[in-house]
């Protein structure tokens, strides 16, 4: 069998159905080979969009996400989506061709080092050859797996297709899972002894799918809850032990019942989203997580074991009663600070308006920018829908491939349903859905709607054709201020001028078309229910422009 077979009957066999990237010359048999595999190749607009779009597919199936480029600026621009799978924890594979070994540090054009560029980005990484395919593909998607998950890149020669590969015994590492450490002794003396414990879920709990363990917890344990943005969902904000989001609008609400805790509890919290040190006061911490986190704080615990072992050992955690009271007033003067903020067209009131509209099973990407503090505090996210983010790497132009990455998977989901209408509910689910919250991205027709700034649209809206011609129906929102708006806001906070920030004046599309895609624009709460109405209805993409009034976020964006 010549590699570029092998190498798609191995990733066919890890349950991948799409890559995503932009070929070059010797990427042709690799893309034929996967394409007689039933491996789709999805041709992005940029690089980074790719690599975006393999990082969202893992994080909606649990399935290795697969992205693809050639040379030099192929592989830099791959780079960048690649970094968010590192800090985001998506098990993804990036292959980038490379040149041959006896052009190997020879000047030769589009000529750099893959593995050098990759190696601080990503797990692993591998330069594929014939004699060993099978044991770097094996250690491939193992080590893409495991905890922590993430990118591993492999290169691929550009004189390597063709060569036949000699298939010994199908070698695969296994992973022996997060170890199970003996919890010890001081910290079970600290979560019986604590009388004000304060709760805080993150990514990882997120990740492993913890909500209905939390639920059950919270029924017979009274303590207050906070969340990392991208653990948003996990608990309900309507369940009486949620206080709000760490980091995000308004969260300097939560420092009273910060500063109140007598401990604090990290539960599944991964400190690539936000460091102890910003929030936490000088208490004792106890942190429960699948590995071994770098922290630096004096007398700080780990518990490293599975998600499962956290809640039998919180277990002699007593209810906090005063601590939970003191987390609904939190939670309410976040609400009522948020409710001052929809004078007007503000992004508050037209995000209030996107979920009062929206069904419950929407699948919402939100892209980097001030929105994003806004929308990570106050959107709801109902047990059958989702919202996805970036928060460990935050690169802006987030917001576009994620959707089309999650549309892809919606349809899959659909004609899947579709095809085994009348069955059990149990054979339409994806495999092992590492990324998801305790339910599969629902399979009914539910919509897909990216929520992104001006700024962060323009980075990727080349997907716009992307999604055209795919056949994808994805609702863009973009809010439009014409500015970089987060950054603006940080140069007020050093009493500067803004600078550098302005990205246009009147209208940001000036036409009803753009790319071949509806453009819908909204001034008012009116017009934006309007306009979303006319979306929903709508058989392909629509783009939402938002002219809104960013003031608000002066007020709503809290000093990091």
């Amino acid at each position: 069998m010549i590699i570029e077979d092998y190498l798609a009957k191995r990733l066919g066999e890890a349950g991948i159905k799409r890559f995503f990237g932009i070929p070059g010359g010797p990427s042709i048999p690799y893309m034929e080979a996967f394409r007689k595999e039933g491996i789709e190749f999805i041709l992005t607009s940029h690089e980074s969009s790719a690599a975006v779009m393999a990082d969202v597919t893992a994080r909606l199936t649990g399935v290795t996400g697969v992205c693809h480029a050639t040379f030099g600026p192929g592989a830099t621009n791959l780079s960048t989506g690649v970094g968010g799978a590192l800090l985001d924890r998506s098990p993804v594979l990036a292959l980038t061709t490379e040149m041959p070994d006896r052009w190997r540090g020879r000047t030769a054009q589009m000529n750099i080092d893959h593995q050098a560029l990759f190696r601080t980005l990503t797990k692993a990484t591998f330069r594929l050859n014939a004699a060993d395919a099978g044991e770097i593909i094996s250690r491939s998607l193992s080590i893409a797996n495991c905890e922590y998950p993430g990118p591993v890149h492999i290169g691929l020669p550009s004189d390597l297709a063709g060569r036949g590969v000699t298939v010994g015994p199908s070698v695969t590492e296994t992973s022996d899972g997060p170890g199970r450490l003996r919890t010890e002794e001081r910290v079970k003396v600290l979560l019986a002894s604590s009388r004000r414990p304060l709760i805080a879920v993150g990514l990882t709990a997120m990740r492993h799918g913890t909500g209905r363990r939390l639920l059950r917890f919270l029924d017979s344990h009274s303590v207050p809850v906070v969340l990392t943005p991208m653990a948003r969902g996990l608990l309900p904000s309507s369940h009486p032990c949620y206080g709000g989001v760490l980091f995000h609008a308004l969260s300097d609400r939560l420092r009273r019942l910060a500063g109140e805790a007598d401990l604090i509890i990290g539960l599944g919290y991964d400190p690539v989203e936000y460091n102890y040190e910003s929030w936490i006061p000088d208490v004792p911490l106890v942190h429960f997580d699948t590995r071994e986190a770098d922290l630096q704080i004096r007398g700080a615990m780990q518990s490293v074991s599975d998600p499962h072992v956290w809640f039998e050992t919180l277990s002699l955690l007593r209810s906090a009663p005063e601590m939970v009271a003191l987390a609904t007033e939190a939670k309410q003067e976040i609400l009522n600070g948020l409710r001052t903020a929809t004078k007007g067209f503000s992004p508050v009131t037209a995000l209030s308006v996107l979920q009062e509209m929206l069904p419950p099973g929407a699948v919402v990407t939100a892209d980097v920018g001030s929105h994003l503090h806004l929308l990570g505090q106050m959107w709801d996210v109902p047990p059958s829908g989702r919202l996805i983010m970036t928060n460990g790497w935050s690169s802006m132009g987030f917001g576009l491939p994620a959707a089309l990455a999650a549309a892809f998977v919606v349809r899959d989901n659909q004609g899947a349903a579709r095809g085994n209408r009348g069955g059990s509910a149990s054979t339409r689910t994806t495999r092992d859905l590492r990324h998801a919250q305790d339910a599969t991205v629902a399979d009914s027709d539910n919509p897909v709607v990216c929520i992104t700034g001006d700024g962060g649209f323009l980075m990727h809206a080349g997907e716009m054709i992307t999604a055209r011609r795919n056949g994808l129906k994805v609702i863009i929102v973009v809010f439009s201020d014409g500015e970089l708006n987060l950054i603006k806001v940080k140069q007020s906070w050093k009493g500067l001028n803004p600078y550098g920030t302005e990205l246009f004046k009147g209208p940001l599309f000036g036409s009803d078309i753009y790319l071949g895609i509806e453009v819908i624009r909204a001034t008012n709460a009116g017009e934006m229910r309007s306009a979303v109405a006319r979306a929903l209805l709508s058989v392909s993409s629509v783009i939402v422009e938002a002219v809104v009034e960013p003031l608000v976020y002066n007020d709503l964006v809290v000093r990091g």
